[in-house]
């Protein structure tokens, strides 16, 4: 039965939802492609080191959680953790900032950007475990799919306020680096008041695992992998999914110097993204709560191989919004269905193991921007695209062998009732 009314379980559930909300319109101040990408470029930095951001945010956030698994799964409570990791990033996000601020220097900045970066992603990724085994504790498989799609959604509504806020912020008089202080500092206030939101969250007691070294747990994770077979496709789709993002943090870099679209456009492509994404998350809701998570999935896909395509054939930078709108639908519907798909995969007991193993192996594709920042260099851009276009498509492909996913996607719809 869904609760009713402000008891407990309601109360941890839109605590759940009002960290995703501030989580997204605090990110819009943060986005990979269309704020940090262009803040690094004017600076100077070389295309290797832009393709440094997707590989530390995201290879940051997912490498240290089967670390983490191992030292968590035996202890019925995760939160603790969680708050802590969240004041690790708040401390650094602030330190971004005030650095912006006071140093205008590139070969101060560069450095302090990437480290932040990391140091946020790693504390994010030690927090990944406790945030995913706390959802799944406090919110049921039936309501999941609302979960996800009321953060996305109201938090959407957000991102494009701060879509206005980056256009207005763009448009000022306000000196470089100056206007990405301010930016920076919006997205600090935003983002702290997620970590908090989601810290006040009353967690129950789990059903511990027994304690396992990290040792044990990787001589384990073999047997796991050719055991499960479910979870073993859903690895290899997720995989390719992740690592078609390759060609996303060079699409507005793209547009601005190749296509010739001004800074201010950046602010116009957060807000056409962000509705893109709302409209998706309402679209998905009602099938992610039905269980039809792989369904959400292809879809997502299909999305992931249509933007790279359309950023090779766009000949304007005013018809590149449709670039950033189909990565986002596909990014936002992808992140629903993963994350319930998974929580449908994985035994209760061995959550954290099964979390921590599938983002641990998910890190690896983070580090493809790199070699395409490299490659750019030679090839350029559209070869790129190509590329990123082909491997979402293969993720597509292989997508069509979750028959097994699937039941077990109703199993947990079932279960939860």
């Amino acid at each position: 039965m869904q609760a009713k009314g402000w008891g407990e379980p309601n109360r941890n559930f839109w605590l759940g939802v009002y960290n995703g909300v501030l989580v997204n319109g605090g990110e819009a101040f943060f986005h990979s492609a269309l704020v940090l990408a262009p803040f690094l470029a004017a600076l100077g930095a070389p295309g290797w080191v832009i393709g440094m951001i997707p590989a530390l945010r995201v290879g940051g956030w997912f490498l240290p959680q089967l670390f983490v698994a191992s030292r968590l799964a035996h202890q019925p409570f995760k939160l603790p953790l969680y708050r802590r990791t969240s004041t690790l990033r708040i401390v650094v996000f602030a330190a971004l900032t005030v650095t912006v601020f006071l140093v205008d220097d590139p070969r101060v900045l560069i450095p302090v950007t990437l480290a932040v970066l990391a140091l946020n992603s790693v504390a994010g990724g030690i927090g990944g475990v406790p945030f995913a085994d706390v959802t799944a504790k406090v919110v049921p498989h039936y309501r999941l799919g609302t979960f996800w799609v009321l953060r996305n959604a109201i938090g959407g509504v957000l991102a494009l306020l701060s879509g206005l806020v980056l256009r207005w912020v763009f448009d000022s008089d306000l000196p470089f680096p100056t206007d990405f202080g301010v930016v920076f500092l919006f997205g600090t206030v935003l983002v702290g008041g997620a970590y908090l939101s989601f810290a006040l969250v009353r967690e129950p007691p789990g059903v511990p695992a027994l304690k396992e070294p990290l040792a044990a747990m990787l001589r384990r994770l073999p047997s796991v992998l050719r055991v499960d077979v479910s979870f073993r496709r859903y690895l290899r789709v997720r995989f390719l999914g992740l690592l078609a993002l390759m060609a996303e943090p060079f699409y507005a870099i793209h547009a601005i110097t190749n296509l010739g679209a001004p800074v201010a456009s950046l602010g116009t492509f957060v807000i056409v993204a962000t509705f893109a994404s709302i409209a998706v998350n309402f679209a998905f809701r009602r099938p992610a709560d039905r269980g039809q998570n792989v369904t959400v999935l292809q879809v997502s896909l299909a999305c992931m191989v249509a933007a790279p395509l359309a950023a090779l054939l766009m000949p304007t930078w005013q018809g590149f919004a449709l670039v950033f709108a189909l990565s986002a639908a596909g990014n936002s519907g992808m992140g629903i269905a993963a994350w319930n798909l998974l929580y449908a995969v994985s035994p209760a007991p061995q959550r954290p193991l099964y979390v921590g193993v599938a983002n641990s192996i998910l890190a690896l594709p983070s580090l493809a921007p790199i070699a395409v920042g490299l490659a750019a260099v030679v090839t350029g851009y559209p070869l790129l695209f190509g590329l990123a276009a082909a491997v979402a498509a293969a993720s597509l492909a292989f997508s069509f062998r979750f028959g097994e996913l699937r039941a077990l996607d109703k199993a947990a719809l079932e279960a939860s009732q």
